[in-house]
């Protein structure tokens, strides 16, 4: 019963904190800025209360299905911004990440089973490290995603020399730029330690450190991506709106991939 509460409540207050860090973002009312940074900290504290009401009644951590994943994904996500909005004081930021953890938490609570049964590889501590890895490389893309989404909108409010709405309400495309860069390498970091620890455990679950299933194919596309965009910036010097595209492109593969290919595709990894 409780779980139930708490899996309607926790998207429905992202939905909340979006709102209200939507009334800041057109009029930049204070008001509407102090309320949303609180609805934004109950609904991660909501959130947390969520994974740990999965962990309690299953035994394991939140990663057993892709919806349980998705959740923790959020959660770090959610996290990450929290902490990064605040040091950096950029709230005109808000309503972007709240509308994503609004619509990937509500599918995850839609289609979350509490008590699906733990794949018998996550047993492996190192194999359920290697998630965590995994996911807070997801968290940072999807920053990444956010910063290259804004850079593009307002990218394109320059070309067409009509400075106003976005103009007016969000950072430098600098700024912008060098948020897209420092995403997508923290985010390439973790995601690259996360592979090497998943061919380590992989070994030792399957007898090899590589196997042609449709999810690992996927998680190395997306390493691939983020590879070739961060190589373009660092040697080819690459410039804004194209690592933007990248960083748009890369997230939305790996929603693809968590979404698509884990619940169809995937026969040996369909957990994240």
């Amino acid at each position: 019963m409780i779980f139930q509460i708490l899996r309607i409540l926790s998207p429905f207050l992202y939905l909340i904190a979006a709102f209200f860090y939507y009334r800041y973002f057109t009029v930049r009312n204070e008001k509407y800025k102090n309320q949303a940074r609180i609805i934004d900290g109950v609904a991660l504290a909501i959130h947390t209360f969520v994974l740990i009401q999965i962990y309690v009644v299953s035994g394991h951590l939140p990663l057993a299905d892709a919806f349980q994943s998705m959740s923790t994904f959020m959660w770090c996500f959610a996290l990450l911004n929290k902490i990064y909005i605040r040091s950096e004081k950029e709230y005109s930021l808000g309503i972007f990440h709240t509308s994503i953890l609004f619509v990937l938490q509500s599918i995850a609570m839609i289609f979350i089973n509490i008590n699906a049964p733990l794949p018998e590889i996550l047993k492996n501590v190192y194999f359920e490290i290697h998630v965590i890895f995994n996911l807070i490389g997801y968290a940072s893309f999807s920053s990444a995603f956010l910063a290259g989404l804004m850079y593009i909108l307002l990218y394109f409010e320059f070309r067409g020399s009509k400075l106003g709405y976005f103009y007016d309400r969000l950072p430098s495309l600098s700024y912008l730029e060098l948020l897209n860069f420092r995403a997508l390498l923290i985010g390439f970091i973790f995601n690259s330690i996360g592979i090497v620890l998943g061919a380590y455990t992989g070994k030792t679950a399957w007898g090899t450190y590589w196997a042609w299933d449709p999810k690992l194919i996927a998680v190395v596309l997306a390493w691939i991506i983020y590879g070739i965009a961060l190589l373009g910036r660092i040697h080819f010097h690459w410039k804004g709106n194209r690592i933007a595209y990248f960083s748009i492109i890369g997230f939305t593969w790996i929603l693809f991939s968590m979404l698509i290919i884990n619940s169809y595709f995937s026969k040996i990894h369909s957990f994240n």
